[in-house]
């Protein structure tokens, strides 16, 4: 965007510098691109531009719009060149130009035609118009350069300059155009007003010399005069000029030589056929025989807004280069007419010398009409309805229906409705991807037979409906377990189908869709799983509701956000009593929640996680039983409350039984005095009791004494016999010790 600005403030400059550097240039003038009408003249347009620009540049008074800063201008303006007058006026006007030159191209055959206007942008009309033909390329780059020098000379003659180009705007009179028909007995003159001049009246002077002498031979208010006392075959000098209210006169057109001789008769206008911005005409050869024994050449065409107005030359058509349809008729398509305009035809049939018959008899012809308005429906939802009045004409192919977001430009065809399916009450129900709440512009086209449109008809604008209004009272309700109500307000608005509910886990993330809600009165809904995954536990969730229509437009946002119900605390302070006799004391800390109904005690012999569930309690302590002596248990809890949801595992602690004794060390034994005398060393263990005297058996060992003391004699050994012993202490928890070792004591 700032780059587009630079550049448009770039050549703005530019502009405003080369006119003020080119004092001595008196017309500041353009030439857009001359457009070509049909595929044999592609190419030619450029050729025509090119030449006529290059024609120009000779003459000194002309200061010629570089092309390049032209087209950087259309370009940065979002601009074309063509040849609509307020198109022309527009560019003109902000370029700070006086005129304008379009035209186009056409060829037929070895014939090209040019077709060529001048616009004074002041004045904002058409100053000059003329047509140029030439045979063949070869022929054409001379008769540009004709064109050049005769658009010079308009330019240079004082009376165009109605804009301010420090001329006097008053003083040029001089007929443009000049124009000699010769006939039989007849020459017919033909001009036009001086661009910028309208004059009161023509006087009319012919002379048998070039050079003269001349004589008024009558006056006319038209631009047009016949001279019928001329004889055939006799050379005649003509020249016009014109004068104004106050009869002050103006300066002599250019000398014009013609001579009358025989004519052809007049052709015979069949029909005409109005179509879009075109009037076919077909004319057949007279019947009659001529006077003439000329070949003849050809045709010329001319035209005119009235019955008996001034009919000017539009087209020559020379026999070689007509091919009919072998009817013997003659086809002539008049192009680039004005919509639903009238216009009157004549045709005349020149020879080889270029003599004209009569004007034949006027025959009316008329172009398609635009459409005079396109009635549109508001406030529809996505869409819009249009409706205009058809056009009855058996050349009417079709209605093209053109839309775009703004009024001034930017349209594209959206539709073309063909005028076969409908004969009346046109109407098109516009759904094409519309916006809502959204301006948008149509305007309807005729389109011909031919494909050829006509302009558009008056832009009408038409308002969208805009989205449906957002749902009211948005709310949703947490506590739950793994999951959350969601209620809102139902709408009242009949537009409403129904209602779409989004959802994040976080505030600031994407939202998507969780539910669609078909019908308008519904107004609750229940969220409580992800798939096969239920809602997490103490888990914010965040929505958005809206309300759709049938075309699933969707209203603004509600937002609301609710969390599901915590899972308990994980149960803290877990502690149990050591060294106790097979058995663990454990406690804890009562969970703060008001609703837990019991705890899950677990437990590991390992070191490893492998915990086994061993029991549960409704108050906040357990004794684990039936434990090994001296073996170390690792414990972790869990709290459950009334809805089932369980708490993270309590932190782990290690707690260890009370050990059984250690066997007794130094066992001794000996054979004295008729008994067994056995001793061993105290165990280090404070809460020793007593110790057991164990007699080794063939399979088992028998308790045979209980002892405080470190000692023990056995009486009852039998001489020459041999017992072994084994001894184990018992603590006063009455947990004994694994058995000594082994002593035999031989009482021999």
């Amino acid at each position: 965007m700032l780059r587009k600005i630079i550049l448009t403030f770039c050549l703005s400059l530019i502009l405003i510098i080369d006119a003020g550097t080119v004092s001595a240039a008196e017309y500041k003038l353009s030439v857009f691109n001359f457009v070509t009408r049909n595929l044999e003249s592609s190419g030619l347009g450029t050729t025509v531009t090119n030449s006529l620009i290059s024609t120009l540049k000779t003459e000194p008074s002309i200061s010629l719009l570089d092309r390049k800063d032209l087209e950087t201008f259309l370009s940065l303006n979002d601009l074309q060149q063509n040849d609509q007058l307020d198109n022309v006026v527009n560019i003109g006007t902000r370029l700070g130009l006086d005129f304008i030159i379009v035209g186009s191209v056409e060829k037929r055959g070895s014939a090209i035609n040019v077709n060529c206007s001048m616009y004074q942008i002041e004045r904002k009309k058409e100053v000059y118009n003329t047509r140029v033909r030439a045979m063949g390329e070869a022929a054409l780059s001379p008769e540009i350069a004709k064109l050049g020098s005769a658009i010079i000379a308009v330019l240079n003659k004082e009376g165009v300059a109605g804009a301010d180009t420090g001329r006097d705007k008053s003083a040029n009179s001089t007929p443009v155009n000049f124009q000699k028909i010769p006939g039989n007995k007849k020459i017919t003159l033909r001009w036009q007003d001086s661009p910028g001049f309208k004059a009161a009246g023509f006087e009319v002077y012919r002379a048998l010399n070039k050079n003269g002498p001349f004589a008024m031979i009558g006056q006319t208010d038209r631009a047009e005069y016949v001279d019928q006392d001329v004889e055939n075959n006799t050379v005649y000098f003509y020249k016009v000029r014109a004068f104004d209210k106050l009869s002050r006169q103006g300066e002599f057109t250019e000398v014009l030589s013609a001579s009358p001789d025989f004519a052809p008769n007049p052709p015979i206008i069949f029909k005409t056929e109005g179509r879009a911005r075109s009037v076919l005409i077909v004319w057949v050869p007279s019947p009659s025989k001529s006077m003439d024994n000329s070949a003849l050449a050809g045709y010329k065409v001319y035209r005119s807004k009235t019955e008996d107005g001034i009919y000017q030359e539009i087209s020559r058509l020379a026999v070689r280069d007509l091919s009919g349809n072998g009817d013997g008729k003659i086809y002539y398509r008049d192009k680039e007419l004005t919509d639903g305009t009238t216009f009157f035809y004549r045709v005349v049939a020149f020879n080889e010398k270029n003599i004209e018959s009569e004007l034949c008899h006027p025959v009316k012809g008329a172009t398609l009409p635009v459409i005079k308005a396109v009635g549109v429906q508001n406030d529809l939802i996505r869409e819009v309805i249009l409706k205009w009045a058809g056009v009855q004409s058996p050349f009417v192919a079709g209605y093209n229906i053109y839309r775009s977001l703004k009024k001034d430009g930017g349209f594209a065809r959206i539709k073309k409705i063909n005028a076969a399916e409908v004969t009346e009450n046109f109407s098109y129900s516009d759904l094409d991807g519309l916006g809502d709440k959204t301006n948008y512009y149509y305007y309807v086209t005729l389109e011909d037979d031919l494909g050829i449109e006509t302009g558009p008809s008056p832009v009408s604008m038409a308002v969208t409906r805009g989205i449906p209004p957002p749902p009211e009272k948005f709310a949703a309700r947490g506590g739950l377990v793994k999951k959350i109500e969601l209620t809102w307000m139902a709408a009242k608005q009949e537009e409403v189908l129904g209602y779409n509910i989004y959802w994040s886990p976080d505030k600031k993330e994407k939202y998507v869709l969780l539910k669609k809600i078909s019908g308008r009165e519904n107004n609750t809904y229940l969220d409580d799983s992800r798939g096969y995954n239920k809602l997490e536990d103490n888990k914010t969730y965040y929505y958005l509701l809206t309300a759709y229509n049938k075309v699933d437009a969707e209203s603004i946002q509600a937002e609301a956000s609710a969390t599901t119900k915590p899972r308990p605390q994980k149960p803290a302070g877990l502690k149990g009593i050591s060294l106790q006799v097979k058995e663990v004391p454990l406690e804890w800390q009562a969970n703060p929640e008001k609703d837990i109904s019991v705890y899950y005690i677990y437990r590991s012999g390992s070191a490893k996680d492998d915990f086994d569930y061993i029991a549960k309690a409704e108050k906040a302590a357990y004794i684990d039983k039936n434990l090994k002596d001296g073996f170390t248990y690792r414990y972790r809890i869990q709290a459950e409350d009334k809805d089932g949801l369980l708490s993270d595992y309590s932190e782990i602690i290690s707690v260890k039984t009370k050990p059984r004794p250690s066997s007794p060390q130094s066992v001794a034994g000996r054979y004295e005095g008729g008994k067994a005398m056995l001793s061993w060393a105290a165990n280090k263990e404070s809460d020793i009791d007593h110790y057991i005297v164990y007699e080794k058996g063939f399979m088992s060992a028998d308790k045979i004494a209980e002892v405080k003391t470190t000692s023990y004699d056995d009486v009852t050994i039998a001489k020459g016999k041999n017992k072994t012993y084994i001894i184990t202490a018992v603590d006063k928890s009455g947990l004994e010790s694994e058995k000594s070792e082994e002593i035999t004591v031989s009482a021999k």
